[in-house]
């Protein structure tokens, strides 16, 4: 193929009117506060709010998103051709910590940009994690690190796959992860939601 011969505008055309469509999702993305579904993860973002009608946290700092309850969701993904942990936070000390026990989770695993498998786990769920980061900062403390906090910790796949609540693909019936968590968190807090 060379520059702008038969094939290159071919590709280009088809290229053009699959863009075209992207302007209807861009549409939809207004009314969840996402501006460009181009950047950052905001395609994928917008695929979980419409999926799960969740609302956004738009202009956060935080959580990502609200269910209808009122409950604030971390939402990760991660794209399982190329990773096998999911990132959490850049700068995770124990402020983070504390707000990531306050959350509930929900981890999206991505082929690509195809949505596989959704899990949800509420903060007891994922404690051995949120532990050994707390001890591993109480140790940088020690040695007099002058910002002590865990660099972008990971979260195994394999342990959501293994631990999580499964939510997608939809079961029949569907399991509404808002309602899974509120009832299995307040089982685990003995009958007090978070």
């Amino acid at each position: 193929m060379a520059f702008y011969d038969e094939n290159h505008r071919q590709r280009i055309d088809a290229m053009e009117a699959l863009w075209n469509r992207l302007n209807d999702v861009e549409d939809l993305a207004v009314d969840y506060e996402i501006g460009d579904i181009a950047q950052d993860n905001n395609l994928k973002l917008l695929q979980t709010l419409v999926l799960f009608d969740f609302k956004n946290q738009s202009g956060r700092e935080g959580s990502d998103a609200i269910d209808r309850y009122g409950n604030e969701w971390e939402l990760k993904t991660a794209n399982i051709n190329l990773v096998n942990g999911i990132s959490t936070n850049h700068h995770t000390n124990h402020e983070r910590i504390a707000a990531f026990r306050r959350e509930r989770w929900m981890f999206s695993l991505y082929a690509g940009i195809r949505l596989l498998e959704v899990y949800v786990m509420s903060p007891a769920m994922l404690e051995p994690y949120f532990g050994k980061w707390e001890a591993d900062i109480y140790e940088l403390e020690a040695k007099g690190t002058v910002t002590p906090h865990k660099n972008n910790p990971k979260i195994p796949v394999k342990f959501v796959r293994n631990n999580g609540i499964r939510v997608y693909p939809f079961s029949d019936p569907p399991l509404d992860p808002a309602e899974v968590l509120r009832n299995i968190t307040t089982a685990q807090a003995g009958g007090v939601l978070f």
